[in-house]
C-alpha cells in the first residue's frame, strides 16, 4: 500500500477515535446529569453510591470500546457498545430527550459502512424506540392508547429525521470513496491492458518483499517480453498492437489472483509476482500463460515470422537464486535477455555460474562475490553488449570445453574466466565503449587495460584466484602480439588461448551500431586465417569444426550451460 494511503487510513481511524470519544463524552455527560437529577429528591447515601457506580460501570465499558477500537481497529463494536448503552438508559430513564443521542450511531454506521446501513440503523432505532414508549406508557405509566399515539407521532418524526441524516452523510461518504477508488484505480492500474502497471508494481514488489522475508517463503518473479512485437505494430499498426496488449492483459487477468500480482511494465514487456511459488511452480505458470498468449487469434498470421504471438519469460526466485527480493527485478530481466539474445520463444531461469562458488567461498568472499555481481550489473547499464557477449562467450566456452573432454574443474574454471573476462570494463568510460567512431590512441591505450584491470577486481576472492590468468591474458596472440604482456604460445594458460578464440568469434558474428556482423561461415574463415597468429591453430581448429557442424544441422543458439 502506498504511503499516502496508509497516511489517509490513519487520518480516517483518527477521525473515528476523535468522534468516538466526544460521543462518549456527551453521552457521560447525559448520564451524568440524568444522575444528579434523579439524586436531587434522594437523601439516601447508598442510593448516591450506587448511581456512581453504574455511573463509573458506563465510563468504563466506554473505555473498553474505544480500546477495542485502537488495538483491533473494531470500529463496529464501539458503535454498538455505544449504541447499546444510549438505548439502555433510554429505558431507564425515561427521558425522551436522550434519543437525540441516537443521531451518533446511525451517522458513524452511515459514514462507515453506506448510506443503506446507515438507514436501516436509523429504522432499527426508530422500531427500538416505539417498542420503549409502548412499555413506558402501558406498563410504567399506565397511559390509555391516545396518550400513546403521542410518543409515535414523536418517534415517527425523529426516525425521519434519522434517515434523512444517515442517507444524507452516508451518501457523502460513498460518493468520495468511489471518487477515491476511482483515483486510485487510475493511479494503480494500466489503462490500456487495465492490470496494474510499472508504479504500483514496484510498491507491491517492496511491500510482498517484506512479508515473504518475515514468513520465510519464496517469491517468484516472472518477466515476460513480446517477441518482434515492433515488427507487429509497422506491419499491422499501433491499434492492432494495442489489441493485442489488451488481450494479454485480459490473460493475465484470468491466470494470475492474489496474492499474486500481474503488471505491465513497459511498452510489451510485463511481469508477474507469485509469493510462495517454487521454481517448477513459476516455470508451470510461465507455460500456461504463453501458451494462452499463442492462442490468440492473428487476422493475418501469415504475415507474422511465426505465423503466432510469442512470448519470451525469465524467472528469477528468492530465495533460490538471491537473498535480497529488491535484486529480483534484475535477475529476471537479465534471464529475460539472455533467452531474448540466444533464442526467442522460451523460457529461461536465472542462472549465474558465480553461483556454483557460494559453497566454497567464506562469508566475506561472497560479499565479496555479490560486489563482483554487481559490477557485472553496472557494466549491464553502461553497455549491454558487453553484458550479453559475456552470456554468449560463457556458453560457447562450456560447449566447446566439454566437447574437448576437459575435465570438469577445467571447465569450471573456464566458465568462470568466460563470465568474468570483460569485467575490467567497469574502468572504462561509457562513451568509449559505445562510441561509433575509430577510437583515439589514448583511448585504445585505456582499452587495453581492462584485461588488467578484470583481474584485479577478482583478486580478493581466493576462489577465483586460478581464473585471474585467464581473464590477464585472454588478449593475448598465440604470436605474442597481444596485450597486455605480450606472452606467446603455450606460455598463455590454455582457458586463456580458448577464450580468446571465442571472444573474437563472438565479437565478429554480432551486429553493433557500426557494424553489422559476419556470417558464420565468414567468421569461421576469419578464425581460422588467423591461425598461429592470434590464435592456437589446433584449438581453432576444434572450434571451427564444431561451429559448423552445428551450424549445418541448424542448432547455432540453442545451448545450454551446464
Amino acid at each position: 500500500m502506498d504511503k499516502w494511503q496508509n497516511a489517509r487510513k490513519n487520518k480516517y481511524k483518527e477521525l473515528y477515535i476523535t468522534l468516538y470519544l466526544l460521543s462518549a463524552m456527551i453521552f457521560i455527560t447525559a448520564v451524568f446529569l440524568n444522575f444528579n437529577w434523579k439524586l436531587e429528591a434522594q437523601t439516601d447515601l447508598s442510593l448516591y453510591f450506587k448511581w456512581n457506580a453504574y455511573y463509573i460501570i458506563a465510563l468504563l465499558l466506554l473505555l473498553a470500546g474505544y480500546v477495542l477500537m485502537i488495538y483491533l481497529n473494531a470500529v463496529a463494536i464501539g458503535i454498538f457498545i455505544l449504541s447499546l448503552f444510549i438505548f439502555v438508559f433510554i429505558f431507564v430513564f425515561h427521558n425522551s430527550y436522550l434519543q437525540v443521542l441516537l443521531a451518533i450511531p446511525a451517522a458513524f454506521a452511515a459514514f462507515g459502512v453506506g448510506k443503506k446501513f446507515g438507514c436501516w440503523v436509523a429504522f432499527a432505532s426508530g422500531f427500538i424506540l416505539g417498542l420503549i414508549d409502548i412499555y413506558k406508557c402501558l406498563l410504567v405509566y399506565k397511559l390509555h392508547y391516545g396518550s400513546l399515539t403521542k410518543y409515535f407521532e414523536s418517534d415517527l418524526i425523529f426516525t425521519g429525521v434519522l434517515v434523512i441524516c444517515a442517507w444524507f452523510v452516508g451518501g457523502i461518504a460513498e460518493i468520495e470513496r468511489d471518487s477515491r477508488n476511482r483515483l486510485i484505480n487510475l493511479a494503480n492500474l494500466d489503462g490500456l491492458t487495465n492490470i496494474y502497471n510499472h508504479r504500483y508494481f514496484q510498491v507491491y514488489l517492496k511491500s510482498m518483499g517484506e512479508e515473504v522475508k518475515q514468513n520465510q517463503q519464496s517469491l517468484s518473479l516472472i518477466m515476460l517480453d513480446i517477441d518482434r512485437f515492433n515488427y507487429f505494430n509497422e506491419t499491422f499498426g499501433h491499434p492492432a498492437g494495442d489489441i493485442i496488449l489488451s488481450k494479454i492483459g485480459l490473460i493475465l487477468k484470468e491466470k494470475i489472483n492474489q496474492p499474486a500480482l500481474a503488471a505491465r511494465y513497459g511498452g510489451d514487456e510485463f511481469c508477474v509476482l507469485l509469493p510462495g511459488y517454487a521454481l517448477s511452480a513459476a516455470y508451470e505458470t510461465a507455460q500456461e500463460i504463453i501458451s494462452s498468449i499463442e492462442n490468440i487469434d492473428l487476422k493475418n498470421p501469415e504475415k507474422f515470422p511465426s505465423g503466432k504471438i510469442t512470448v519470451t519469460a525469465g524467472i528469477a526466485v528468492y530465495p533460490e537464486h538471491t537473498e535480497e527480493v529488491e535484486q529480483l527485478l534484475g535477475l529476471a530481466d537479465q534471464a529475460l535477455y539472455k533467452a531474448k539474445n540466444n533464442k526467442k520463444n522460451k523460457i529461461e531461469l536465472y542462472f549465474n555460474v558465480l553461483d556454483t562458488l557460494k559453497s566454497s567461498c567464506s562469508k566475506s568472499e561472497n560479499e565479496l562475490l555479490n560486489s563482483v555481481r554487481t559490477l557485472l550489473c553496472v557494466i549491464n547499464a553502461k553497455d549491454r553488449y558487453t553484458y550479453g557477449h559475456s552470456e554468449r562467450v560463457l556458453q560457447y566456452a562450456t560447449m566447446f570445453a566439454n566437447h574437448y573432454g576437459l575435465p570438469e574443474s577445467e571447465i569450471r574454471l573456464i566458465q568462470y574466466g568466460a563470465y568474468l573476462h570483460d569485467i575490467g570494463k567497469i574502468e572504462i568510460d561509457s562513451g568509449t565503449l559505445n562510441s561509433l567512431a575509430k577510437l583515439t590512441g589514448n583511448e585504445w591505450e585505456q582499452l587495453k587495460q581492462h584485461p588488467y584491470w578484470g583481474s584485479e577486481i577478482i583478486s580478493p576472492v581466493k576462489s577465483l584466484e586460478r581464473v585471474r590468468p585467464l581473464i590477464l591474458y585472454h588478449h593475448e596472440n598465440f604470436d605474442g602480439t597481444g596485450y597486455p604482456q605480450g606472452i606467446s604460445g603455450e606460455d598463455i594458460p590454455l582457458g586463456a588461448r580458448i577464450i580468446r578464440i571465442i571472444d573474437s568469434f563472438d565479437a565478429m558474428t554480432t551486429d553493433r551500431p557500426y557494424k553489422k556482423g559476419m556470417s558464420v561461415e565468414e567468421a569461421c574463415a576469419e578464425i581460422t586465417a588467423l591461425a598461429g597468429r592470434h590464435y592456437d591453430p589446433k584449438l581453432c581448429q576444434v572450434f571451427v569444426d564444431l561451429i559448423k557442424f552445428i551450424n549445418q544441422n541448424n542448432s547455432a543458439g540453442d545451448w545450454s550451460v551446464t
